[in-house]
């Protein structure tokens, strides 16, 4: 059997409506594609999938539960893609979706690494001001990936809701740094800036858009403290790896999220902001210790995980 043009991975735990709705959106709309759910709820569920979308490959692994970039990592060891995509369980894909990132990649620009459009379904979002995905000298990321633009955009990242890589990148990487705990917020712009560090290209795409439409969270709320936590945590250990511990880069973005505490409105606020920070910081900056070096970490992983993953992804037969 050939392998597919297009595989498209979804991971999942313990949201098995929001998972049939994402399938269902997929069968309606997304045509011949290969998909695989890496599943990490308690209970096995394939009869689920396969109702939702025939044919979809169903891989249980309980064990992975709390770390997304495992479970995205397995899904790389059964997907046969030459594009190989990556939606969040919440999303729902529209009409155009396949076809809008199959052609970002066949453009002109031969981008590594696509950014889809995901639409929140938020007043004004098609507009953005500021150049979109982009990370800025002092360490913070422009958003803007609900924006309406005209025609593909280059872009230092994206958002792990809807991503999409060529195959040969990601073997060359050796799939995604799996250490991303928690929320697992970053983990999708490490993998968009180790593109970059290798000399890819990423571009965004507008026509490949999916609705996101946010589930809520197993454990806490999104935006509440735990989430606030561990995304500085996160966004410390990113920047150091693509940076260096030492870079200019990391200080600048520190100073300015402890500046931004006098920005938090009355005193109870700027208390709490103060709280966060300075844990989340701190936290952040004991990680960094173990997972960064004084100089950018190279962007390929090379575990024995990086390892098994760079084989199934080159393998000359895929079944």
């Amino acid at each position: 059997m050939p392998a597919p043009e297009l595989t498209v991975c979804i991971v999942t735990y313990e949201r098995s409506a929001f998972l049939e709705r994402c399938l269902a959106s997929l069968a309606e709309h997304a045509g011949d594609v290969e998909v695989v759910v890496v599943d990490a709820s308690r209970s096995e569920d394939s009869a689920a999938a396969e109702r939702a979308f025939p044919g979809a490959r169903y891989v249980h692994r309980p064990e992975l539960a709390g770390w997304m970039t495992r479970s995205r990592n397995e899904a790389l060891l059964h997907a046969r893609g030459e594009i190989i995509a990556f939606l969040d369980d919440d999303v729902v894909v529209s009409a155009g979706w396949r076809r809008g990132l199959l052609d970002a990649f066949a453009s002109d620009r031969h981008p590594d690494a696509v950014a889809g459009r995901t639409r929140n379904l938020q007043p004004g979002e098609e507009a953005y001001d500021l150049p979109i995905g982009r990370l800025r000298d002092d360490g913070t990321l422009t958003a803007g990936f609900a924006a309406l633009r005209d025609g593909l955009e280059d872009v230092d990242h994206g958002i792990g809701a809807n991503m999409s890589f060529r195959r040969e990148i990601l073997a060359r990487l050796g799939g995604f740094r799996d250490d991303y705990p928690g929320t697992a917020m970053r983990e999708d712009t490490d993998m968009f800036l180790r593109v970059k560090r290798i000399g890819g290209r990423t571009v965004f795409a507008p026509d490949a858009s999916v609705d996101h439409l946010p589930a809520p969270h197993v454990k806490g709320r999104r935006f509440d403290t735990r989430y606030k936590l561990y995304g500085r945590r996160n966004h410390m250990v990113m920047l150091a790896r693509y940076a260096g511990r030492r870079s200019t880069m990391l200080r600048r973005w520190v100073a300015s999220d402890l500046r931004a505490i006098e920005r938090a409105g009355g005193a109870v606020r700027r208390m709490q902001r103060f709280g966060v920070s300075v844990l989340g910081l701190t936290w952040g900056a004991i990680a960094t210790l173990r997972q960064a070096t004084a100089a950018p970490l190279p962007p390929e992983r090379r575990d024995a995980a990086a390892e098994r993953i760079r084989a199934a992804l080159t393998a000359k037969e895929r079944r």
